[in-house]
């Protein structure tokens, strides 16, 4: 069987020419970026460790789609974050005393530097992982489907390997540094499917 080898450069050449105007420029993307996740999603479970809601991530252009589902819940507004780490196991504070999904730590601050606020605020303001609250029910049901460009599936400000925490009351959106939100009553470690590439 004969096959043709093209010399490198001209492989080359050919492949940089079908690239973005950025790449072409000498701009490579982030190869993380490559081989990032389109989708993600998180199991939320109640203090109890019982499955209990579920909550998609899908990646855009310039941020995430947000949907989840939750059951089981007081009526009413409850807040909503990311958390810092992909751990919803219970933890103890500084007195000993049991703090449910605590190991999930702090909310996801990317920047290090915010306080609490809201998720439509100026960039400069609020953490990444702070998100819009969640109403539920009187049949204990609630769902949200969002957008938010202060999260991606990829980079520093990718949710991947953290997780997504449902509070027990409503969200003031100032109180630093957890709004103020009471009890964390779901916690779902965020990954993404097994079988996304």
């Amino acid at each position: 069987m004969n096959r043709t080898l093209l010399p490198l450069g001209l492989v080359l050449s050919a492949a940089l020419a079908s690239c973005t105007p950025a790449m072409q420029s000498g701009t490579l993307p982030n190869l993380s970026d490559l081989v990032s996740a389109r989708n993600a999603s998180a199991t939320l479970l109640d203090p109890s460790g019982m499955p209990a809601g579920t909550a998609t991530f899908t990646a855009k252009a310039d941020g995430v789609q947000i949907k989840v589902n939750v059951t089981g819940l007081k009526a009413g507004m409850h807040g909503m974050h990311i958390h810092e780490n992909a751990n919803c196991t219970d933890s103890t504070d500084a007195s000993g005393n049991k703090v449910v999904f605590g190991a999930a730590g702090a909310h996801f601050d990317p920047t290090y530097s915010h306080k609490h606020g809201a998720p439509d605020a100026l960039p400069s303001q609020g953490h990444g992982g702070d998100l819009p609250m969640i109403s539920v029910g009187a049949d204990g049901k609630g769902s949200a489907d969002f957008f938010t460009n202060r999260l991606s599936l990829s980079g520093d400000n990718s949710v991947l390997s953290r997780s997504i925490i449902i509070h027990a009351a409503p969200d003031d959106y100032k109180t630093d540094p957890s709004g103020n939100s009471g009890a964390r009553e779901r916690c779902g470690v965020i990954a993404p499917p097994q079988n996304d590439g």
